[in-house]
Protein backbone atom coordinates (compact mmCIF):
# COMPACT_ATOMS: atom_id res chain seq x y z
CA UNK A 1 0.00 0.00 0.00
CA UNK A 2 2.78 2.73 0.72
CA UNK A 3 4.22 1.91 -2.76
CA UNK A 4 1.12 2.24 -4.19
CA UNK A 5 0.54 5.37 -2.30
CA UNK A 6 4.06 6.84 -3.18
CA UNK A 7 3.37 5.68 -6.93
CA UNK A 8 0.35 7.98 -7.16
CA UNK A 9 2.04 10.98 -5.24
CA UNK A 10 5.08 10.41 -7.99
CA UNK A 11 2.06 10.47 -11.11
CA UNK A 12 0.15 13.52 -9.63
CA UNK A 13 3.07 15.38 -9.16
CA UNK A 14 4.26 14.73 -12.64
CA UNK A 15 0.80 15.43 -13.81
CA UNK A 16 0.76 18.71 -12.29
CA UNK A 17 4.44 19.60 -13.63
CA UNK A 18 3.54 18.78 -17.60
CA UNK A 19 0.23 21.75 -16.55
CA UNK A 20 1.27 24.80 -18.80
CA UNK A 21 1.80 27.84 -16.10
CA UNK A 22 -0.35 30.89 -16.83
CA UNK A 23 1.34 33.81 -17.33
CA UNK A 24 2.22 35.80 -15.10
CA UNK A 25 -0.02 39.04 -15.10
CA UNK A 26 1.29 42.52 -14.90
CA UNK A 27 -0.10 44.97 -11.37
CA UNK A 28 -2.76 47.49 -13.39
CA UNK A 29 -1.42 50.14 -11.03
CA UNK A 30 1.99 50.11 -12.98
CA UNK A 31 0.17 49.63 -16.26
CA UNK A 32 -1.01 53.22 -14.96
CA UNK A 33 1.74 54.51 -14.31
CA UNK A 34 2.60 54.37 -18.49
CA UNK A 35 0.14 56.73 -19.09
CA UNK A 36 0.49 59.37 -16.34
CA UNK A 37 1.52 62.93 -17.46
CA UNK A 38 4.86 62.32 -15.72
CA UNK A 39 7.54 61.71 -17.58
CA UNK A 40 9.74 60.21 -14.32
CA UNK A 41 6.66 57.73 -13.96
CA UNK A 42 6.06 57.01 -17.71
CA UNK A 43 9.93 56.14 -17.76
CA UNK A 44 9.72 53.79 -13.67
CA UNK A 45 6.89 51.95 -15.56
CA UNK A 46 8.39 50.98 -18.78
CA UNK A 47 11.89 50.12 -17.15
CA UNK A 48 9.67 47.50 -14.69
CA UNK A 49 8.02 46.23 -17.77
CA UNK A 50 11.29 45.52 -19.53
CA UNK A 51 12.83 43.72 -16.16
CA UNK A 52 9.61 41.91 -15.43
CA UNK A 53 9.09 40.74 -19.26
CA UNK A 54 5.28 40.58 -20.42
CA UNK A 55 4.55 36.81 -21.97
CA UNK A 56 0.72 37.91 -20.89
CA UNK A 57 1.50 40.91 -23.83
CA UNK A 58 -0.72 42.98 -20.90
CA UNK A 59 1.30 45.86 -21.98
CA UNK A 60 1.92 45.53 -25.43
CA UNK A 61 -0.79 48.19 -26.87
CA UNK A 62 0.31 50.24 -24.13
CA UNK A 63 4.26 50.33 -25.22
CA UNK A 64 3.09 50.79 -28.84
CA UNK A 65 1.29 53.97 -28.39
CA UNK A 66 4.33 55.28 -25.92
CA UNK A 67 6.59 54.33 -29.30
CA UNK A 68 4.41 55.91 -31.20
CA UNK A 69 3.35 59.13 -29.70
CA UNK A 70 5.61 59.95 -26.52
CA UNK A 71 7.74 62.91 -26.87
CA UNK A 72 10.20 61.53 -24.42
CA UNK A 73 10.50 58.10 -24.30
CA UNK A 74 9.34 57.01 -27.37
CA UNK A 75 12.51 55.89 -28.61
CA UNK A 76 13.24 53.71 -25.45
CA UNK A 77 9.59 52.59 -25.62
CA UNK A 78 10.34 51.02 -29.70
CA UNK A 79 13.24 49.54 -28.34
CA UNK A 80 11.80 47.71 -25.55
CA UNK A 81 8.46 46.91 -27.44
CA UNK A 82 11.68 45.02 -30.08
CA UNK A 83 13.06 43.48 -26.85
CA UNK A 84 9.75 42.23 -25.79
CA UNK A 85 7.61 41.45 -28.77
CA UNK A 86 10.18 40.51 -31.66
CA UNK A 87 8.86 43.17 -33.91
CA UNK A 88 8.40 47.10 -34.23
CA UNK A 89 5.11 48.11 -33.24
CA UNK A 90 3.21 49.17 -36.35
CA UNK A 91 3.10 53.14 -37.02
CA UNK A 92 -0.01 54.97 -36.41
CA UNK A 93 -1.59 57.14 -38.89
CA UNK A 94 -1.64 60.97 -38.22
CA UNK A 95 -4.18 62.51 -37.16
CA UNK A 96 -6.34 64.19 -39.54
CA UNK A 97 -9.09 66.98 -39.75
CA UNK A 98 -12.54 66.33 -38.15
CA UNK A 99 -15.18 65.29 -40.22
CA UNK A 100 -17.48 68.38 -41.10
CA UNK A 101 -20.69 66.35 -42.04
CA UNK A 102 -22.10 64.19 -38.91
CA UNK A 103 -22.27 67.69 -36.63
CA UNK A 104 -23.35 70.24 -38.78
CA UNK A 105 -20.48 72.30 -40.46
CA UNK A 106 -17.60 72.55 -37.46
CA UNK A 107 -15.78 74.75 -39.51
CA UNK A 108 -17.45 77.65 -38.04
CA UNK A 109 -18.72 78.80 -34.04
CA UNK A 110 -21.97 80.87 -35.32
CA UNK A 111 -19.95 82.96 -37.37
CA UNK A 112 -16.24 83.31 -36.08
CA UNK A 113 -14.47 80.74 -38.02
CA UNK A 114 -12.61 77.46 -36.31
CA UNK A 115 -8.98 75.37 -36.77
CA UNK A 116 -10.95 72.91 -38.32
CA UNK A 117 -11.34 72.87 -42.78
CA UNK A 118 -13.65 70.88 -44.64
CA UNK A 119 -12.65 67.59 -45.36
CA UNK A 120 -10.56 66.51 -48.80
CA UNK A 121 -12.96 66.90 -52.06
CA UNK A 122 -15.82 68.00 -50.09
CA UNK A 123 -17.54 71.52 -51.04
CA UNK A 124 -19.97 73.84 -48.95
CA UNK A 125 -22.07 76.65 -49.71
CA UNK A 126 -23.72 79.03 -47.20
CA UNK A 127 -25.92 82.21 -47.52
CA UNK A 128 -25.71 84.28 -44.42
CA UNK A 129 -28.80 86.93 -43.60
CA UNK A 130 -29.57 85.99 -47.14
CA UNK A 131 -27.41 88.41 -48.97
CA UNK A 132 -23.69 87.72 -48.01
CA UNK A 133 -22.53 84.46 -49.92
CA UNK A 134 -19.43 81.87 -49.64
CA UNK A 135 -18.44 78.81 -51.37
CA UNK A 136 -15.14 76.61 -49.94
CA UNK A 137 -13.65 73.12 -50.98
CA UNK A 138 -11.28 71.23 -49.31
CA UNK A 139 -8.36 70.53 -51.39
CA UNK A 140 -6.18 68.41 -48.99
CA UNK A 141 -7.07 67.17 -45.70
CA UNK A 142 -5.24 70.36 -44.43
CA UNK A 143 -6.26 73.20 -46.84
CA UNK A 144 -9.06 74.56 -48.16
CA UNK A 145 -10.03 77.28 -50.91
CA UNK A 146 -13.00 79.31 -51.06
CA UNK A 147 -14.31 82.63 -52.37
CA UNK A 148 -16.90 84.84 -50.86
CA UNK A 149 -19.21 87.82 -52.02
CA UNK A 150 -22.33 89.12 -51.85
CA UNK A 151 -25.84 90.02 -54.05
CA UNK A 152 -24.79 93.47 -55.88
CA UNK A 153 -26.68 95.92 -54.01
CA UNK A 154 -24.87 98.93 -55.03
CA UNK A 155 -21.71 97.54 -55.20
CA UNK A 156 -19.32 94.10 -56.34
CA UNK A 157 -18.13 92.32 -53.94
CA UNK A 158 -15.47 89.55 -54.33
CA UNK A 159 -12.80 87.73 -52.67
CA UNK A 160 -10.84 84.44 -52.16
CA UNK A 161 -10.23 83.10 -48.71
CA UNK A 162 -7.87 80.27 -47.33
CA UNK A 163 -7.77 78.11 -44.63
CA UNK A 164 -4.75 76.35 -43.36
CA UNK A 165 -5.02 74.00 -40.36
CA UNK A 166 -2.62 71.20 -38.47
CA UNK A 167 -4.69 68.90 -36.09
CA UNK A 168 -3.39 68.01 -32.67
CA UNK A 169 -4.47 65.37 -30.41
CA UNK A 170 -7.01 67.63 -28.92
CA UNK A 171 -8.21 69.99 -31.20
CA UNK A 172 -6.52 71.33 -33.73
CA UNK A 173 -4.09 75.20 -34.86
CA UNK A 174 -5.34 76.76 -38.17
CA UNK A 175 -4.74 80.15 -40.09
CA UNK A 176 -7.01 82.17 -41.98
CA UNK A 177 -6.28 84.56 -45.01
CA UNK A 178 -8.71 86.48 -46.66
CA UNK A 179 -8.95 89.29 -49.38
CA UNK A 180 -11.95 91.20 -50.66
CA UNK A 181 -12.95 93.48 -53.67
CA UNK A 182 -14.93 96.48 -53.07
CA UNK A 183 -16.28 98.07 -56.14
CA UNK A 184 -19.16 100.66 -56.07
CA UNK A 185 -21.42 101.59 -58.84
CA UNK A 186 -23.57 103.76 -57.04
CA UNK A 187 -22.26 107.33 -55.54
CA UNK A 188 -18.65 106.75 -54.65
CA UNK A 189 -16.44 105.54 -57.75
CA UNK A 190 -13.60 104.13 -55.01
CA UNK A 191 -12.43 100.89 -55.04
CA UNK A 192 -11.05 99.66 -52.35
CA UNK A 193 -9.27 96.28 -51.69
CA UNK A 194 -9.23 94.78 -48.42
CA UNK A 195 -6.79 91.90 -47.22
CA UNK A 196 -6.01 89.82 -43.89
CA UNK A 197 -7.26 87.02 -41.65
CA UNK A 198 -5.37 85.79 -38.59
CA UNK A 199 -4.63 82.88 -36.52
CA UNK A 200 -7.17 80.63 -35.10
CA UNK A 201 -6.88 77.69 -32.26
CA UNK A 202 -9.76 75.17 -31.03
CA UNK A 203 -10.14 72.55 -28.55
CA UNK A 204 -11.91 69.97 -28.79
CA UNK A 205 -13.34 67.73 -31.71
CA UNK A 206 -16.52 68.10 -34.14
CA UNK A 207 -19.09 67.46 -31.61
CA UNK A 208 -17.63 69.73 -29.05
CA UNK A 209 -15.07 73.00 -28.93
CA UNK A 210 -13.62 75.92 -27.39
CA UNK A 211 -12.43 78.63 -30.03
CA UNK A 212 -9.74 81.56 -30.00
CA UNK A 213 -8.58 83.49 -32.77
CA UNK A 214 -7.98 86.95 -33.37
CA UNK A 215 -8.60 88.12 -37.09
CA UNK A 216 -7.49 91.71 -38.71
CA UNK A 217 -8.21 93.29 -41.91
CA UNK A 218 -6.93 96.48 -43.75
CA UNK A 219 -7.60 98.86 -46.25
CA UNK A 220 -4.37 98.82 -48.44
CA UNK A 221 -5.07 102.26 -49.88
CA UNK A 222 -5.13 104.19 -46.61
CA UNK A 223 -3.99 101.40 -44.00
CA UNK A 224 -7.12 101.79 -42.04
CA UNK A 225 -7.82 98.88 -40.56
CA UNK A 226 -9.68 96.44 -38.05
CA UNK A 227 -8.61 93.61 -35.71
CA UNK A 228 -10.99 91.38 -33.98
CA UNK A 229 -10.32 89.21 -31.38
CA UNK A 230 -12.83 86.44 -30.94
CA UNK A 231 -13.60 83.48 -28.30
CA UNK A 232 -16.33 81.32 -28.55
CA UNK A 233 -18.18 77.41 -28.12
CA UNK A 234 -20.12 74.86 -29.96
CA UNK A 235 -21.68 71.89 -28.06
CA UNK A 236 -23.86 69.55 -30.13
CA UNK A 237 -26.68 69.23 -27.95
CA UNK A 238 -28.81 66.17 -29.48
CA UNK A 239 -28.89 64.50 -33.05
CA UNK A 240 -29.28 67.15 -35.81
CA UNK A 241 -29.04 70.34 -33.02
CA UNK A 242 -25.77 72.58 -31.70
CA UNK A 243 -26.02 75.23 -29.52
CA UNK A 244 -23.20 77.73 -29.72
CA UNK A 245 -22.23 81.42 -28.45
CA UNK A 246 -19.14 83.94 -29.61
CA UNK A 247 -17.87 87.10 -28.80
CA UNK A 248 -16.01 89.61 -30.77
CA UNK A 249 -14.25 92.47 -29.37
CA UNK A 250 -13.52 94.58 -32.39
CA UNK A 251 -11.51 97.83 -32.77
CA UNK A 252 -10.82 99.96 -35.68
CA UNK A 253 -7.83 101.86 -36.53
CA UNK A 254 -6.41 104.25 -38.59
CA UNK A 255 -5.57 107.92 -39.39
CA UNK A 256 -9.54 108.10 -40.52
CA UNK A 257 -10.83 106.45 -37.15
CA UNK A 258 -11.54 107.54 -33.91
CA UNK A 259 -12.55 106.57 -30.73
CA UNK A 260 -13.11 102.71 -31.27
CA UNK A 261 -10.47 100.88 -30.83
CA UNK A 262 -10.69 97.44 -28.57
CA UNK A 263 -12.83 97.67 -25.85
CA UNK A 264 -15.12 100.37 -27.16
CA UNK A 265 -17.71 97.85 -28.37
CA UNK A 266 -18.74 94.09 -28.03
CA UNK A 267 -20.77 91.89 -29.90
CA UNK A 268 -22.14 88.62 -29.08
CA UNK A 269 -23.72 86.12 -31.14
CA UNK A 270 -25.39 82.93 -29.78
CA UNK A 271 -28.02 80.85 -31.12
CA UNK A 272 -28.68 77.27 -32.09
CA UNK A 273 -28.05 75.37 -35.51
CA UNK A 274 -30.51 72.93 -37.19
CA UNK A 275 -28.49 70.25 -39.29
CA UNK A 276 -29.04 67.32 -41.29
CA UNK A 277 -26.87 65.12 -43.39
CA UNK A 278 -25.31 67.92 -45.61
CA UNK A 279 -27.51 70.84 -44.56
CA UNK A 280 -27.93 73.36 -41.87
CA UNK A 281 -29.22 76.62 -40.89
CA UNK A 282 -28.47 78.67 -37.85
CA UNK A 283 -31.28 80.71 -36.37
CA UNK A 284 -29.30 83.25 -33.98
CA UNK A 285 -29.07 86.76 -32.41
CA UNK A 286 -26.23 89.41 -32.21
CA UNK A 287 -25.97 91.50 -29.11
CA UNK A 288 -24.08 94.93 -29.68
CA UNK A 289 -22.67 95.89 -25.82
CA UNK A 290 -21.56 99.62 -25.66
CA UNK A 291 -22.37 103.16 -24.88
CA UNK A 292 -25.91 104.64 -26.55
CA UNK A 293 -26.59 100.87 -27.51
CA UNK A 294 -29.16 100.32 -24.87
CA UNK A 295 -31.94 101.49 -27.34
CA UNK A 296 -31.62 98.93 -29.73
CA UNK A 297 -33.28 96.42 -27.05
CA UNK A 298 -36.20 98.73 -26.96
CA UNK A 299 -36.97 97.69 -30.43
CA UNK A 300 -35.16 94.40 -30.37
CA UNK A 301 -35.06 93.10 -26.58
CA UNK A 302 -33.30 89.72 -27.70
CA UNK A 303 -30.82 91.52 -30.38
CA UNK A 304 -30.50 91.26 -34.32
CA UNK A 305 -31.40 88.28 -36.02
CA UNK A 306 -28.65 86.39 -37.38
CA UNK A 307 -30.08 83.79 -40.05
CA UNK A 308 -27.47 81.51 -42.51
CA UNK A 309 -28.25 78.61 -44.61
CA UNK A 310 -25.89 76.14 -45.31
CA UNK A 311 -25.61 73.11 -47.57
CA UNK A 312 -22.52 70.61 -48.15
CA UNK A 313 -21.54 67.84 -50.72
Amino acid sequence: MRVLAASVCCFSVAALAQEPAEPRQLDPALLGLCRSIDPAARSYCLHSIAAQGDPGGQAKETIAGMANQDPVLSDEAAKTYARLYAGAPAARPPPQPPSTTPSGDPTRVILAPTAFTRPQGTSSFNAFELGTLTFDHGITPNIALGLHTAIPVGAFVFGPTVRMSLPFQGGAVGLEVDALLFAPFVGSTSTYFVAGGGPILTFGNSDRYLNLGVLSYFVTSNGDGVIIPHAGFSVLATRGVRIGAEVWIPGAYGRDVSSTGLGRIGVVLWGVRLFGQSFWGDIALADLICDGCGGLYSVLPLGIPFLNLGVGW
